[in-house]
């Protein structure tokens, strides 16, 4: 199991990530005006952010009004001693979207984005049931999303805050 070593983030990090968070395609040039900073100094910044993986800039899209009528999560109880062939096999597979290990009463969730219910049946009993060390699944569909959000962390605070003082 792979450890993640959070990267320190200063104030100017979080501010560069608090306005990317508004809106992710602001250039560099229009970041350093607002944070009073060189166009080098952010590119730099934004770098160094991608790299170490604290940002990933892409677009968004709602599977549900694209057309992939089907989305849902699948809760597996694993054979502990094959979690990480498990989890593996699970990141292989286009079909899943998300992937986290859990405490409780399940091992792993799944979120699974397909177009229509009969694949999803298919990817049930013909592709996990090959995966060794899952012992069981319970699956939930569904059936409208109210809130999806990316700004897993307060960095807007950080932008306002630069706001009220400028």
């Amino acid at each position: 199991m792979r450890t993640i070593q959070p990267l320190t983030l200063d104030d100017l990090d979080k501010k560069i990530l608090g306005y990317l968070q508004e809106d992710g395609r602001m250039t560099f040039v229009t970041l350093a005006s607002h944070l009073g900073v060189s166009e080098g100094t952010i590119r730099k910044r934004v770098k160094r952010l991608e790299d170490s993986g604290v940002l990933k800039t892409m677009g968004v899209t709602d599977p549900l009004k694209m057309g992939l009528d089907t989305v849902a999560f699948i809760w597996f109880k694993v054979d502990r001693i094959h979690l990480e062939g498990v989890i593996a096999a699970l990141r292989a597979l286009r079909e899943v979207r998300y992937l986290v290990v859990t405490t409780g009463g399940y091992d792993l969730v799944a979120m699974v984005v397909l177009p229509n219910h009969t694949q999803l049946v298919q990817l049930l009993n013909e592709k996990l049931s090959q995966i060794e060390g899952i012992i069981s699944t319970e699956t939930s569909i569904v059936l409208q999303i109210h809130k999806q959000i990316h700004d897993w962390a307060p960095f807007k605070d950080f932008v306002e805050t630069e706001a009220s003082h400028g």
